[in-house]
């Protein structure tokens, strides 16, 4: 009698347990240029069989619309062989699905099934945005990183909502958590992989279906969520922030201080004379209790270059607004090339450029400095520079030298070497579109070659900054997303977040490699001051 009342509750179990295996939810994953939709556990679990009892699901993608509005556009879904899928343009953001399930009886309980679902087309953290639709995606999960924490809120009708059930499948994060009272829960995956969350929204309503009737409604929302754990972490310093938001400066570390050297620091895209600076300062990164100390200055500089070699700084080119605050804008690019000797804190003028340039980056290779991208700015009239030039700092007489022709036209770009490579990133191209272009010049056989363009879309690749870290190419970008470039250069990979996002800013590394971020701006917080410092994982 107990071994029959043993069996019978092991069966129950066992029951008890399938049942919660074989729960199916409606996801929908990436892959390459097309969506697919899945019926199964989780995002990874692939059930072809079952797709037809989705078949009638619709799928919408958030695409920029007027302004810095979304609009969601249909995607047609095929059904076909084992693939329900359908394809998205390069502009969508985010995929967002619905599907009606029907009428469903479990137990004493008789309610109308609703499955929703979402994925990202990026996988730069910072652009993991609300859909904010509700009448496609009424309930929604939102994701974002707080260190290597992922914290997901969930939203019902645009308002985060507490107490609903929140599941997670993969990354080393199975859990089941309800909704605090900001309607989020926290997660920490320990391995890279595809992340599935679905949250539970049941509400009363009455109604009927295809002449079944119903008294409450159950809806599930999925999230297909591809995480790449962070491979640098933010460090805690006490250097002192910027005495004020600055961007489109010069910067460069040399011996134990890092430089700014001018930038914008009234409104964004209103330039006059006041608002940029001309000062040269500097702060000292062994002594973190010193503040920024205020060296021999020049001209009032925006959109410039600067850079080190041998303890020296070099500043290159940048623009002047010859206008007062009350007066039409008189842009003009500048030609000067200057150094400032630290020793005796003195700026000594250098054989200027051909023409002006602003709005371009440099770089030194091993003793040579290379300058790529801007455009040259004088009063109503700008032409893009289609050149780039070399000066070789190592020869007691200076000048300048035009490379190959790059076969780009571009702006707002950031310039690195790596492994005795000059790589430019991104920019915007003289049609006025934003790209995640990636350009190689090699000065050993003196030829351009494309790269693996970087990781984002939208604006992403507008105002980055770049530099080598312990032997690897990083970028930083408008998301705060940091991207380092494979060991074989076939592509990037996301490595973490900075704290506070921003563009038009400057990466450098310290002399113990550590990855130090400085100013910048935000279209949403305005100017950043603070000064950010980042290390590799495991260094």
């Amino acid at each position: 009698m107990k071994c029959q009342r043993f069996i019978f509750i092991a069966m129950a179990m066992l029951f008890a347990l399938t049942s919660v295996a074989q729960a199916h939810f409606v996801w929908v994953v990436r892959n390459g240029d097309r969506i697919e939709l899945r019926f199964s556990e989780s995002g990874e679990s692939v059930e072809p069989e079952l797709l037809k009892k989705i078949a009638g699901a619709k799928a919408w993608e958030r695409v920029p619309g007027e302004g810095r509005s979304l609009v969601s556009q249909e995607i047609a879904l095929t059904l076909q062989g084992d693939s329900l899928s359908g394809t998205f343009t390069d502009k969508a953001q985010s995929v967002l699905v619905s599907c009606d399930y029907g009428v469903v009886t479990k137990g004493d309980a008789t309610f109308q099934l609703k499955y929703l679902a979402k994925t990202y087309m990026s996988p730069l953290p910072g652009d993991w945005k609300a859909a904010k639709d509700t009448e496609h995606l009424p309930v929604e999960i939102t994701p974002h990183w707080n260190g290597s924490k992922l914290v997901l809120t969930v939203s019902v009708n645009g308002h985060a909502t507490e107490g609903l059930e929140v599941a997670s499948l993969g990354c080393g994060a199975e859990e089941t958590l309800k909704t605090d009272a900001k309607g989020q829960v926290t997660l920490e995956p320990k391995a890279n992989g595809l992340l599935s969350v679905r949250a539970k929204f049941a509400e009363t309503a009455s109604g009927e279906v295809d002449g079944k009737k119903f008294d409450s409604v159950r809806t599930y929302s999925t999230l297909t969520l591809p995480v790449t754990l962070p491979a640098v972490q933010t460090i805690a310093h006490k250097l002192a922030p910027l005495p004020a938001g600055t961007t489109s400066f010069g910067a460069a570390i040399a011996g134990d201080f890092v430089y700014v050297y001018g930038g914008q620091v009234g409104g964004a895209h209103h330039y006059f004379a006041e608002g940029q600076s001309g000062d040269l300062q500097r702060l000292s990164l062994k002594n973190e209790s010193a503040g920024w100390e205020k060296l021999a200055g020049g001209p009032r500089l925006t959109g410039l270059a600067m850079v080190e070699f041998g303890g020296k700084l070099y500043r290159v080119g940048g623009f002047m607004a010859k206008n007062k605050e009350d007066e039409d804008q008189s842009l003009w690019s500048q030609d000067s090339f200057a150094c400032f000797d630290p020793s005796t804190g003195a700026w000594t003028d250098l054989p200027a450029m051909p023409s002006g340039r602003s709005s371009h980056d440099a770089a030194v290779i091993n003793g040579k400095l290379y300058v790529v991208g801007g455009w040259n700015m004088q009063g109503p009239d700008t032409t893009w520079h289609t050149t780039a030039l070399c000066c070789d700092l190592t020869q007691p007489e200076l000048k300048w030298t035009e490379l190959p022709a790059p076969g780009f036209t571009r702006r707002a770009v950031s310039l690195a070497e790596n492994k005795g490579k000059l790589y430019v990133i991104g920019g915007m191209t003289d049609s006025d579109e934003i790209t995640m272009a990636v350009s190689v010049f090699d000065p050993a056989t003196q030829t351009w070659s494309d790269a693996s363009a970087i990781l984002g879309s939208g604006m992403e690749g507008f105002g980055t900054s770049c530099f080598s870290a312990n032997g690897r190419l990083v970028v930083t970008s408008m998301s705060g997303a940091v991207q380092t470039l494979r060991e074989d250069g076939s592509g990037w990979d996301y490595a973490g977040q900075i704290a506070e996002s921003r563009f038009f800013h400057r990466q450098l590394t310290t002399a113990d490699g550590k990855i130090l971020i400085i100013g910048g701006g935000s279209m949403q917080a305005g100017k950043r001051t603070s000064v950010e410092l980042l290390q590799f994982a495991g260094r």
